[in-house]
């Protein structure tokens, strides 16, 4: 995911998100046609300029202020957890320990925090290989699982 993801700096390039229609000990998932749904729609409104969600929302920057972090999310109008907590959110401190965080939507912001780090400096959302996850945007797109940081997994265990 974090690869395709990388992606999307190049010209013409859009990205899927299939984490509410994939198969969970399976990369290719069995429902062919969501994705290929998402896909043209990502082609119809990027390329041929027709109205219409382009992609799901996809993390644009963090601030880290105290004892929070203020997630902002492109391609995310009507961002919404479906009236359900936000969930899917961990944050680590200079430690590089994460823990699971609280997490509320602000608009097309999420501001995030945990009791167990003070002082966050990285944020992740659905970093698993079967996540939790809870937002989409109004097209019912979900967001894209990120994280901040680009610390080496192999030192965290």
């Amino acid at each position: 995911r974090e690869g395709m993801l990388k992606t999307l700096s190049e010209p013409n390039t859009g990205m899927a998100v299939t984490i509410d229609i994939g198969e969970m000990n399976d990369i290719h998932p069995k429902n062919k046609q969501d994705v290929g749904d998402r896909l043209a729609a990502w082609a119809l409104a990027d390329v041929y300029d027709r109205p219409g969600a382009a992609m799901g929302p996809i993390m644009s920057n963090t601030t880290f202020s105290g004892d929070r972090v203020i997630v902002e999310w492109a391609h995310a109008t009507g961002l919404n957890a479906d009236g359900k907590p936000v969930v899917g959110f961990a944050v680590a401190g200079e430690d590089r320990v994460f823990h699971w965080a609280e997490a509320r939507l602000d608009g097309v912001k999420v501001v995030v925090s945990s009791t167990q780090v003070n002082k966050p400096v990285a944020v992740r959302y659905a970093w698993a290989q079967n996540p939790s996850y809870s937002l989409r945007n109004g097209a019912g797109i979900p967001a894209s699982p990120f994280r901040s940081d680009d610390w080496d997994e192999s030192q965290n265990q």
